[in-house]
């Protein structure tokens, strides 16, 4: 019994040291392809699962992205959008938003509809997050352009951006298929056990890698899903919001502006006194300066020395009596 366990115990420490062998290689070789893995030679029927795997695996291509749907690409990208516009009516605006995306087979992730004080009144203002497919992100955006009156300048702000995954699925599919080897390897080991405790031993051993295949494979189907369904999170505001306010014909921000202008002009004018002070007139001060301090100080030393004079001449005949 003991030898028996012992063999299960060098079973599992050559499984693990294997799979991280396999583990370490998979993430340096080239992402662009996919390269059969090599299994544990522990059991026959383990290796001819995991080449099977590994074939089925090598065949398998990514789509997503902007372009054709249907296009094979050798990347896995999540493509994301995030658009704010300024429409007459808000409300309509998002409805439209939702059936563009479910009539193209997506769905709303979440949608909101509020006023907000704007300095024009208390107006409606629109918020929502839209999944659709990958290869249909580019029309659905055209279309929210089209929403707005004038799409050169009511589209306020848009972004698209991508996050390569690729790498992160090639690792996912490696540990899946050596998960899974791994499994298999346990289940005969158990059919073939003798001992209660070994039985138990192994079926501890078992849960804990279906635990783990099942968290790999969660994490695969949300990257494929990620990546098949971009989402577009998009911000509508009344265009009434954007216009500056008028009353009786007088229009606040235009006299800001013209007061902001007539301010920089003023400093720029204190400025360029300033720059001119310093290149062009300091060069001749400083020196006329200096001139007329010394000269101050003589000046004041024979008007001293004169007085001085003219009390010794008052003092003296009294010093000599």
């Amino acid at each position: 019994m003991k030898v028996k366990k012992l063999w299960v115990i060098v079973f599992f420490v050559s499984l693990s040291l294997v799979t991280g062998a396999c583990a370490a290689a998979r993430s340096s070789e080239d992402l662009s392809y996919e390269m059969p893995m090599e299994a544990p030679a522990a059991e026959g029927a383990m290796e001819d699962y995991v080449m099977e795997e590994s074939a089925v695996a090598a065949e398998k291509e990514y789509t997503s992205g902007t372009g054709d749907v249907n296009a094979a690409v050798d990347r896995m990208v999540i493509y994301n959008a995030e658009m704010e516009i300024a429409v007459q009516n808000p409300e309509d605006a998002m409805e439209s938003v939702i059936k563009m995306a479910r009539d193209a087979g997506g769905f709303v992730v979440s949608s909101n509809l509020s006023r907000t004080y704007y300095e024009q009144g208390n107006l409606p203002r629109a918020s929502l997050t839209v999944r659709v497919p990958a290869g249909q992100l580019d029309s659905i955006m055209a279309a929210i352009r089209d929403l707005t009156p004038v799409p050169d300048e009511d589209v306020l702000f848009e972004n698209v951006s991508g996050q390569d995954v690729t790498a992160e699925y090639t690792d996912l599919e490696s540990r899946l298929r050596n998960l899974e080897a791994a499994e298999q390897a346990l289940v005969e080991l158990m059919e073939s056990a003798q001992d209660p405790e070994d039985v138990l031993n192994i079926f501890d051993e078992l849960t804990y890698y279906r635990g783990e295949i099942e968290i790999v494979k969660g994490r695969m189907r949300y990257l494929e899903e990620s990546a098949a369904l971009s989402a577009i999170s998009l911000t509508i505001v009344p265009k009434e919001s954007l216009q500056p306010i008028e009353i009786a014909g007088w229009k606040p921000a235009g006299t800001v502006k013209d007061a902001i202008e007539a301010l920089i002009k003023a400093g720029q004018f204190v400025v360029d006194g300033a720059i001119w002070f310093g290149i062009f007139c300091l060069p001749f001060l400083i020196p006329l300066g200096i001139g007329v301090y010394f000269l101050v100080r003589i000046l004041r030393k024979r008007k001293a020395k004169k007085q001085a004079q003219k009390i010794e001449k008052v003092e003296g005949p009294g010093k000599e009596a």
